[in-house]
């Protein structure tokens, strides 16, 4: 957690409880930071939990899931608490009716509501972000099928297409879990496939999640609505007019966390999104050589590949995709960066460009690491 009030009681939540029967409570973590908690309660023919999440406003959300007779999902119910003080409606109320291969739901919309179709296939379950007691349904339902690997779908309420979910096997105790784009998380489990906890760092994800017991979740949610966390990564851009080129850069920005982020959040010897989100984009209007390379006049998005005493720089022509979509058929080059230490740490991921008569140099710069590249106009 990020301020010392609640420091010692979280200090008590983080250690792995033991398996409480059909009842469960839930930590996620980024880094030093408490995202998310959460607790719930599983019968027979119903899922209820509850979740405080502090992203990018603190909410309180009680979901509710109904089962049939033979385990597929009937009724869907979230409803959401705005304990923050932010702007908008005090409370909201969605539900998701799944039937079939299909589910509709009926989502908030301003004043009003809107109603979303969607095909789902059988055994869809519904996904709700960071509540890892739906993700618990996945992982005991993979448990049972038994097998290395076990498919399904989850479906976000409001959206058209559910997103595919993969659980492969990778020991008696454990599993690796893919939601869509979301992870790698490595997962502990026991033998009915409840989940222990997860780990997705190094991955998309990058959070770690513990099973709990004995929090006072009333009090510690209470202490979050004040202390919203904002947007994770939030998007920035630099420009700046070298030589008479317009040059600018737009990226998103995460922050260290208290983590170590070279060769653990961010792999070494992988290429790297080089921010969060969105891929990374440079523009420029001018022909310029980087790094000894012409690169004409256009828009690119920028990747890296990080190592311990190098650091590679890619130039890629595909723009418009999410940070996780890389292509390497689309690079136009792979070019040497000079790497060296910071004295100071640096906490947010920070991308600059400093003019240079001509030309000029572009950084980044996170956590105790600087990589730099010159360019100059053409």
């Amino acid at each position: 957690m990020s301020s010392t009030p609640c420091g010692l009681l979280v200090a008590t939540l983080l250690a792995p409880a033991m398996l409480p029967g059909q009842t469960g409570q839930f930590v996620v973590r980024l880094g030093r930071d408490t995202l998310a908690i959460e607790q719930y309660t599983r019968t027979a023919d119903r899922l209820q939990g509850e979740q405080v999440i502090r992203t990018p406003r603190t909410v309180h959300r009680i979901y509710t899931v109904t089962f049939a007779t033979g385990g597929g999902v009937q009724r869907f119910e979230l409803v959401t608490h705005n304990v923050s003080g932010a702007p908008g409606p005090a409370e909201t109320r969605a539900t998701a009716t799944f039937l079939g291969d299909s589910a509709v739901a009926t989502v908030p919309r301003g004043d009003s509501t809107r109603t979303v179709r969607a095909k789902v296939g059988p055994g869809a379950l519904p996904y709700l972000g960071q509540a890892f007691g739906l993700v618990e349904e996945v992982t005991r339902r993979a448990r049972a099928a038994g097998g290395d690997r076990y498919t399904t779908a989850m479906l976000p309420l409001g959206d058209t297409e559910p997103m595919p979910v993969t659980i492969t096997r990778r020991g008696s105790d454990s599993l690796t879990m893919m939601l869509d784009g979301i992870g790698p998380l490595r997962a502990r489990v026991d033998e009915r496939g409840t989940l222990l906890g997860a780990s997705g760092i190094g991955s998309t994800a990058q959070i770690i999640v513990e099973r709990v017991q004995g929090i006072d979740f009333s009090t510690i949610g209470k202490s979050f609505a004040s202390r919203s966390l904002g947007t994770l990564s939030p998007a920035d851009s630099v420009r700046a007019n070298v030589a008479g080129a317009a040059l600018s850069v737009r990226y998103s920005r995460p922050s260290a966390r208290g983590r170590v982020i070279f060769g653990n959040v961010v792999p070494w010897d992988q290429v790297w999104r080089t921010g969060a989100n969105e891929a990374t984009v440079f523009e420029t209007s001018s022909d310029l050589v980087v790094g000894g390379t012409t690169l004409p006049a256009g828009k690119y998005t920028l990747w890296t590949i990080p190592g311990r005493a190098a650091w590679k720089l890619i130039i890629n022509r595909n723009t418009g995709q999410w940070g996780t979509a890389y292509d390497a058929k689309y690079d136009f080059a792979r070019l040497d960066m000079k790497v060296e230490a910071l004295a100071q740490p640096v906490e947010q991921f920070t991308i600059a460009i400093d003019p240079q008569g001509s030309g000029g140099v572009l950084k980044l710069e996170w956590e105790r690491t600087r990589a730099s590249i010159p360019f100059s106009r053409k």
